[in-house]
């Protein structure tokens, strides 16, 4: 009886898979602001009929740069990652568009991959990118510390105001070159410290 009961309680307290809270701009995406604007106005296009997704292939083929995009695969074969983006790309496009994008982008691991709840959430009065952050771990308890912010330095004063208790879920990238092996080290590093230790 008592095993049993021990199962029970492990099954339900089973450890979330990890979860990343993943930017686009600087860390993904190099010149963000201008392909930002071009995929507005494919995907605007595309909306009113206009054009198709197979149109812009272009954009898709060099929205995000190969490198840090081989890195963060390397990053998700290891873990098994979730995501949640944190980036302002979610104010341009909805969920299904979103999809679309990472789909033709090389990103279909990613696509596959978002938590239910995938983006964090703007309209809560929070406006620093931390404090949207904690809104969203307020509202998903079960995740527990099993997470990890990839943010870049594009975000300015978020970064000079990150809380000191969250630095040792962060790791930003430098925007001009975007997610780098060293980068993706100390993501790798933080994700092995957050394991539960595992008992025989």
């Amino acid at each position: 009886m008592g095993s049993m009961l021990e199962a029970h309680e492990s099954t339900c307290m089973k450890t979330p898979a990890p979860l990343l809270f993943l930017e686009l701009d600087g860390v993904l995406v190099l010149g963000g602001s201008k392909k930002r604007e071009l995929v507005a106005d494919a995907v605007s296009a595309i909306a009113r009929g206009n054009a198709t997704w197979r149109d812009h292939h272009d954009i898709w083929e060099h929205l995000f740069a190969a490198e840090p995009v081989r890195q963060l695969k390397a990053l998700h074969d290891q873990f098994q990652l979730q995501y949640c983006l944190t980036s302002h790309w979610t104010g341009l496009l909805d969920k299904a568009a979103m999809l679309n994008v990472l789909r033709l982008a090389s990103l279909g691991f990613v696509a596959s991959n978002l938590h239910a709840r995938w983006e964090i959430d703007r309209g809560l009065g929070a406006v620093r990118r931390s404090d949207q952050i904690e809104a969203w771990l307020r509202h998903h308890t079960d995740q527990h510390d099993q997470w990890v912010v990839l943010d870049s330095e594009v975000r300015g004063p978020d970064v000079l105001l990150w809380p000191e208790h969250m630095a040792a879920h962060t790791v930003f990238c430098c925007s001009d070159v975007g997610l780098t092996g060293f980068e993706t080290g100390a993501v790798r590093e933080r994700f092995l410290q957050l394991r539960p230790s595992q008992k025989n």
